[in-house]
């Protein structure tokens, strides 16, 4: 499936943002794949936005000119109505997650955004999650946020966690549900004698410890599904499974019954022909506006 055909297939149900930046937004969905037994949990919504010569605006470009011209609010309002409507809309119930950043947090508003988005979609709030980076729940001036959207009834993740030496209290304050181990330990497991497999080993020690689940990100090989098998992390996600997806392709694997099944064992990092879409050839990119 080309760049073009992936943007003319993409069928976005909330109108994008007025941010006064040129472009389609979208986003995709990158499968997240229960590692016990293969199933299909949900996806992780991804923001893309394109400019009007249809070449791809990197996020590390695209949310530092939102922040820095004001319009970071109504773009994660967006993402989490348009997170949440194609949500509402798969026959499962599949989880999704969303990225929040500090700064969106310590504003105060992504709890309101995402009580609007949940109202909007009628999506039950225990089916979005909200991934914010492990500082975060040390950050006092997010805690009033966090605390509204524990109390919304959304599920909370600690993403790009690269070590399990992190204070539980914070952890219980916050209603922590998951941990997401940071692709660069994941990639590490690949490395004889490294210290992925110890790193991985550590944080699953501390969240099973507290009852908490742990999802491997940016899994690339069936070297790393065999250990974190073995090492018994919950969820896997990355290009082994699936590259991010359209909205229409996440819709396609959401209403399979039953739910589709992952290899768990394969050659090379390529998905069986069977079980996904074609993947999806990466963008060209361009730099936002100044």
């Amino acid at each position: 499936m080309s760049s073009t055909a992936t943007l003319a297939t993409t069928t976005r149900v909330t109108a994008p943002p007025a941010i006064g930046l040129e472009g389609d937004p979208s986003l995709v969905f990158q499968p997240a794949v229960d590692l016990a037994t293969g199933r299909l949990l949900g996806f992780e919504a991804l923001l893309r936005w394109h400019d009007p010569a249809g070449q791809l605006i990197l996020p590390g470009d695209l949310i530092p000119w939102a922040e820095q011209h004001g319009h970071m609010t109504a773009l994660n309002a967006w993402v989490l109505h348009e997170a949440c409507a194609q949500a509402a809309r798969w026959p499962s119930n599949l989880q999704v997650a969303v990225n929040c950043s500090l700064f969106q947090l310590r504003r105060g508003e992504a709890a309101d955004a995402a009580a609007d988005a949940l109202a909007s979609s009628e999506l039950n709030p225990d089916l979005l999650t909200v991934e914010v980076s492990d500082g975060v729940v040390d950050d006092q001036g997010a805690a009033a946020d966090l605390e509204a959207m524990a109390r919304l009834g959304v599920q909370l993740t600690l993403d790009d966690v690269t070590s399990g030496q992190l204070a539980l209290e914070p952890l219980h304050r916050h209603v922590v549900n998951t941990m997401k181990i940071d692709g660069s330990i994941v990639a590490a497991l690949a490395t004889p004698g490294g210290s992925g497999r110890q790193a991985v080993e550590t944080i699953v020690a501390l969240c099973r410890s507290i009852g908490i689940c742990t999802v491997a990100e940016a899994v690339e090989s069936a070297a790393q599904v065999e250990v974190l098998r073995d090492l018994r992390v919950d969820v896997g996600q990355g290009y082994y499974f699936s590259p991010p997806l359209s909205a229409d392709d996440a819709m396609w694997l959401a209403s399979m019954n039953p739910l589709p099944v992952f290899a768990m064992a394969l050659p090379d990092a390529t998905a069986p022909d069977a079980t996904l879409p074609d993947a999806t050839v990466p963008d060209a990119t361009a730099e936002v506006p100044s």
